[in-house]
């Protein structure tokens, strides 16, 4: 009983001594200056490893509510620059989750955080590589490693609740980065909110030339928020520009569009619906906006619904409106790139389906289209990659089908400005009745030989254009209702010149060219027309004129003039924009006929002045009388290979037919003796037949 109660005393004075222990500890764990004296050996000790100068204003450590204050913390690199400072940060920790190895941070409070990163170049080390560099652990693996208590020890998890971040400045070389608020709190039920102001960012980037570009975002707000599973994101009043301190490309160049890349402006909205949020795939139903004040892309709507993982990107029900124009489609991939796996971005879509206005481009890409109103209907499935695009069943036409064209082509090197290809092969266009004038009168271009083209009636055109570097290129057979036209025609934007040919083998001339004693003519053309703006102003400042400044050459095989048909004729014209002179030469056999003429507008022929008139009559020169002999021989040589290739031909014939008797009359020997084979086989079954029969009576 007396060690019993010896015993009680002893522990009595043990729990007091822990008592008194704990409340001293405590003390002077709330105690302001033993505060201060931990905290500089801290940085002292955080200073040796780290092998830079580090300092804290103060500290505050509150035991009973279980929370950390540090005030004034700098962290300054090799080069005495202050690349770290906090000036207030506060964490409040759930101490007794330590016991069930869990960091459960209740509080985050961070404000004025500033941060200074600079590496030079590839080649020069960073200002903060130091300390990662210190945070190794440069304990001898043998040492440190103490193998099995290690790998059973179980891993620390983290859960912060609720955090709040204001004034945020991060420097890393001319790239900089500020933010004015963040708000993070997780709530009951697995919910989230995050919410994030006043996000600034800027960088710079070079082109592949080594124009330098300046680039800069601001976001006014964005905010998320999960619950139960289901994952919302939204971001308000985007702002992103470019400025690549040069001039836009289209200054001085009016027919060029507004889009730089080198000069954005554009404003951004978007929403997003995450149904899924894994470490490699996601799922999402997102829509967005975007407007650029300058160029004119106006992104009025864009939706789609995604599923993603590190390969592949599954797109559905895709909408994108840019101004009046609307482009859809069901299902779309996206074969997405991967170094390490030899990956490269690849794409295909299903059939895309639009309501096309191409007013709407006329702006960031070609003001040539800014009377275009008259919408169009579009079909078409396009799959390509980073080099190129590619389209197929190809269909665009007018809500009246008056106009309709169908092709397949592609786009390549689209990379590379000057190497830039677009190949399109046309297996059908149809323009009925005006439509064709009425469309390229929403082009403000300067009309010509508009009357030929409405003679020209329904027009439909099979062929191949090409748009290359500064140069098009177009050809194909042209059907109309005034005859059929092959012709070859480049657009040359280099030395500003359109030229090509043009042949059709009955064309007819007086209702093309309102010329009613002409009739219809086989023929081909060469021409040559200027489109040099400042050749064609020079021109028309010196003559005036309103006709296009170029040449042709013309070869007519045959003609009829007044019923009478007219062969060989050989055609110059030379136009300088106010006068098209030319001359007219045909030679007979017996008579020569040619004339010089003039007009001055294509739509009045008939007012087509005739000037030096000749005929001349002549007897067959030498050269001709040559000509007609060898015609004469010529035309016995192929009477004379004719009858002979009839006579081979003849004979083969009976040399055939007697091959032919030869084999039928073996075939038949064949048979009759296969017959007569038969035969004696079949009796002599029939009598062993009978012997057998006759054995078997017996």
């Amino acid at each position: 009983m007396r060690r019993l109660l010896l015993l009680l005393k002893i522990l009595a004075c043990v729990l007091a001594l822990v008592a008194v222990l704990l409340g001293v500890a405590v003390y002077l764990l709330n105690n302001k200056t033993f505060q201060n004296k931990i905290l500089q050996q801290a940085t002292v000790l955080l200073s040796e490893r780290l092998g830079t100068k580090v300092t804290a204003d103060s500290a505050h450590i509150s035991i009973f509510g279980q929370q950390i204050e540090l005030y004034g913390v700098d962290v300054e690199d090799q080069q005495q620059r202050k690349m770290l400072q906090i000036k207030e940060l506060g964490v409040s920790v759930n101490l007794m989750a330590l016991r069930r190895d869990e960091m459960r941070i209740t509080n985050v409070n961070l404000r004025g955080l500033r941060v200074l990163l600079i590496k030079a170049d590839a080649d020069s080390a960073a200002n903060y590589q130091f300390v990662l560099d210190s945070l190794k652990n440069k304990t001898p693996k043998a040492e440190s490693d103490n193998s099995e208590r290690q790998k059973q020890k179980r891993k620390l998890s983290f859960d912060v609740n609720r955090v709040t971040i204001d004034d945020i400045s991060l420097q890393y070389n001319d790239n900089h980065f500020r933010m004015g608020h963040l708000r993070y709190r997780q709530g009951m039920g697995g919910r989230r909110q995050a919410e994030i102001q006043q996000l600034f960012t800027s960088w710079r980037s070079r082109t592949k030339k080594g124009a330098l570009v300046d680039h800069s975002a601001n976001l006014s707000t964005l905010y998320y928020n999960e619950k139960d599973g289901q994952r919302r994101l939204s971001v308000d009043s985007l702002h992103y520009k470019t400025d690549n301190h040069r001039p836009r490309k289209n200054k001085g160049r009016p027919k060029r569009g507004y889009f730089d890349a080198g000069h954005l402006d554009i404003s951004a909205t978007l929403e997003a619906t995450i149904d899924h949020l894994g470490p490699d795939s996601l799922s999402a139903a997102i829509s967005a906006k975007a407007y650029d004040t300058v160029t004119g892309i106006d992104l009025r709507n864009i939706f789609l619904t995604l599923r993603a993982n590190k390969r592949v990107a599954y797109l559905s029900d895709v909408m994108v409106q840019q101004g009046w124009t609307i482009l859809k489609f069901k299902k779309g991939r996206v074969n997405l790139p991967g170094k390490k796996e030899g990956r490269t971005l690849s794409y295909a879509t299903s059939t895309i389906v639009g309501y096309v206005v191409l007013q709407d481009i006329s702006r960031p890409f070609a003001p040539v289209l800014k009377n275009f109103v008259q919408p169009l209907h579009l079909l078409a499935r396009m799959s390509g990659d980073s080099d190129g695009m590619t389209f197929r069943n190809v269909k665009v036409y007018t809500p009246d089908k008056a106009v309709v064209i169908r092709a397949a082509g592609n786009i390549r090197h689209l990379r590379e400005a000057r190497a830039l290809a677009v190949n399109f092969d046309v297996s059908e266009m149809l323009a009925r009745g005006k439509n064709k004038e009425r469309i390229i009168s929403q082009f403000p271009v300067k009309k010509l030989m508009m009357k030929q083209l409405h003679a020209l009636g329904d027009i439909r055109y099979t062929g191949h254009f090409s748009v290359l570097w500064r140069k098009e290129i177009f050809s194909g057979l042209l059907r109309t209702q005034v005859g059929n036209i092959n012709f070859n025609l480049t657009v040359d934007g280099n030395q500003k010149y359109i030229y090509g040919t043009a042949s059709s083998e009955a064309i007819q001339v007086d209702k093309t060219f309102d010329l009613p004693n002409i009739g219809v003519a086989n023929c081909q053309a060469e021409f040559k027309v200027d489109i040099s703006k400042q050749r064609t102003a020079k021109m028309r400042q010196l003559k005036g004129g309103k006709l296009p400044i170029g040449t042709a050459s013309i070869h007519v095989a045959e003609v009829r003039y007044k019923k009478i048909p007219v062969r060989n004729i050989s055609i110059g014209i030379n136009s300088d924009g106010a006068v098209a002179e030319g001359s007219l030469k045909t030679n007979g056999r017996h008579m020569d006929l040619s004339c010089n003429f003039s007009f001055t507008n294509t739509d009045e022929m008939k007012k087509m002045k005739i000037t030096k008139p000749g005929i001349k009559f002549h007897k067959l020169s030498d050269e001709d009388k040559q000509k007609k002999a060898e015609e004469k021989l010529r035309k016995k040589q192929e009477k004379a290979e004719e009858k002979l290739r009839k006579k081979q031909e003849k004979a083969e014939r009976k040399l055939q037919k007697e091959q032919e008797k030869a084999e039928e009359k073996l075939r038949k020997e064949q048979e009759k003796a296969e017959k007569k084979r038969r035969k004696e086989q079949e009796k002599a079954e029939k009598k062993l037949r009978k012997e057998q029969e006759k054995q078997a009576r017996k």
